[in-house]
């Protein structure tokens, strides 16, 4: 099983949902007959559908450009990163991710609140940058343009930082895996940010629900609280429960909490 060909006929798909088996082999540069067995092993994932000469993704994930995503699903990331605030310290040290949601999260944070952010997010860099009691942190690495954001090229420089909180995004979530994205590069960042944490939040609107992505990013295991919005689907949410995680469920409309599961005292 080839998981970077994999990855790469995802990224590929969901600019283009529907596509031919010999599109695919030119810009993968391979044969038509590696194309149709990477196509048949992630049908058995059920990722993708084959039919004759061409494919489809299902249920494929949403559009990681920034600027796309940032005007979808606006109010349940708003409500979302409403309560994701209240996790907020003066003096804290925390992990911004360079989601859509956390970057909600970030325009919440007042100029007087002291804090000390570890984040790759450009995005959320610059909203910080006019904000004096907050002290900024950028790791070095190199530029992801879809997502405005850098990939850490030094993961061990990270960890000798620890801090208080994470605040993740995803591509996808589904149980018991955890999170998913859509390609291997984006995967090492978001994990090295959620290894130096002492707890880690999951930002995650509906729509980030049993969607298909192929690459693991954070286990389960390692997340420890999930904020999502009250159009997540139950079962799925039930699941999450039973694994013992604490989780927050907002109203879009009100922006309040309306179900707090397994709250931690």
């Amino acid at each position: 099983m080839n998981l970077a060909r994999h990855s790469k006929i995802i990224e590929l798909m969901e600019n283009k949902n529907v596509i031919s088996i010999k599109e695919l082999a030119e810009k993968l540069e391979c044969t038509e007959m590696t194309v149709r067995r990477n196509l048949d092993e992630l049908q058995k994932m059920n990722f993708v559908k084959r039919e004759h000469g061409y494919a489809y993704l299902l249920s494929p994930a949403q559009s990681t450009d920034y600027y796309v995503e940032i005007q979808e699903n606006s109010k349940e990331k708003k409500a979302i990163a409403a309560a994701a605030f209240t996790y907020l310290q003066p003096h804290a040290s925390i992990c911004l991710d360079s989601g859509t949601t956390v970057q909600e999260l970030v325009d919440l944070i007042p100029d007087n609140l002291p804090l000390s952010v570890i984040t790759p997010s450009l995005t959320a860099a610059m909203s910080l940058s006019g904000k004096k009691e907050v002290q900024v942190l950028l790791p070095g690495g190199f530029l992801h343009h879809s997502n405005r954001s850098l990939l850490l090229d030094d993961i061990a420089a990270l960890q000798k930082y620890q801090v208080d909180l994470a605040f993740l995004s995803c591509r996808s979530f589904r149980i018991p895996g955890g999170t998913f994205e859509h390609s291997q590069t984006l995967t090492t960042t978001k994990r090295a940010l959620a290894s130096i944490a002492t707890r880690r939040i999951l930002l995650l609107d509906y729509s980030k629900w049993n969607v298909s992505s192929i690459c693991s990013s954070v286990t389960l295991d390692h997340i420890d609280i999930i904020i999502t919005d009250n159009k997540a689907p139950e079962e799925s949410i039930q699941a999450a429960v039973d694994l013992g995680k604490e989780i927050l469920i907002v109203n879009p409309e009100t922006r309040q909490v309306e179900t707090h599961i397994n709250q931690v005292c």
